[in-house]
This record gives C-alpha cells, sequence and structure tokens, in this order.
C-alpha cells in the first residue's frame, strides 16, 4: 500500500541515490552526477548537508535535503548562515501522497534545530503550491552569474 512509508535520515550509503535525486532527469550530464556525488561524502561528514528520504518497504520512494551556507548577514538578517532546501524528489507513482510535503516540514525542521531562521529555494512551476502552503514567497530579485571557462 502506498500508505506504508517511514522518513528516516540519510547517510553516506545513500549517495547515489541522493545524486539522482538531484540529477534526475534522463538527459543528465555524467559529470555533473560524478561531481556532486563526490562533494556529498564531504558535506554530510561536516553536517553542512542534511537529508531526508522516504522509503517504502526496501525502495527509497522519495527524498529532500537541506545545505547549510555560511552566506553572511544581509540586510534585516544578522543571522550569517542560511539553508538551501535541495533535492526534493518524489518517484511518479508515489506523488500526491503528501511525502513530498513531509519530507521538506522535516529538513525545515533540521535545519531549525540547528539555529537556522532563513531557507531558500528553487521551486519549478508544479511545486510551487506546495512551498506556499509551507510558507515559502516568491522574490523576484535574485539574479545569477557564471564565469565563462
Amino acid at each position: 500500500m502506498k500508505t506504508d512509508w517511514i522518513i528516516r535520515p540519510a547517510t553516506p550509503s545513500d549517495i547515489a541515490i541522493i545524486t539522482r535525486h538531484r540529477f534526475h532527469r534522463e538527459d543528465e550530464r555524467q559529470e555533473d552526477l560524478d561531481a556532486y556525488a563526490n562533494w556529498l561524502p564531504g558535506a554530510l561528514a561536516a553536517c553542512n548537508y542534511l537529508g531526508l528520504l522516504a522509503q517504502a518497504g526496501d525502495t527509497v520512494v522519495a527524498g529532500a535535503g537541506l545545505s547549510i551556507l555560511d552566506w553572511g548577514p544581509i540586510r534585516g538578517d544578522t543571522q550569517a548562515r542560511r539553508g538551501r532546501i535541495v533535492n526534493v524528489y518524489t518517484a511518479p507513482d508515489w506523488r500526491r501522497l503528501g511525502i513530498a510535503r513531509a519530507l521538506v516540514a522535516g529538513v525545515l525542521q533540521l535545519g531549525k534545530e540547528q539555529g537556522l531562521n532563513t531557507f531558500n529555494l528553487s521551486a519549478s512551476e508544479e511545486g510551487q503550491p506546495l512551498y506556499q502552503d509551507l510558507g515559502f514567497v516568491s522574490y523576484a530579485t535574485e539574479m545569477i552569474y557564471k564565469s565563462r571557462k
């Protein structure tokens, strides 16, 4: 039954699963997967990445993670660290059962237990209602610059 799932902490033995959640499209570049899989063990060991996985029997059906970033204080927020919600993924057959909501709420709680009070994420159109229900609001001032190699 699709109601028989539990949430558990991610461990180093879950690196391949977490990497697949981050890069879940079929056309992903292998070098991206390898880079993330190589980064993740150190981030887990340093507690700069906290993850939760939903498991049904022996199968992981969903996951969500929290990257803890040394952001530095900004106007209106004196806290130096913030959390970035990442790797929110649910297997297609397990969607619309409240699993992602439970996982994101769980990683938010983990972050709050670490003293974080500011969290951000990148949301797909499909995911926006979930995040809004959890208290996230859109902000349109963010931009990105990538140096060309």
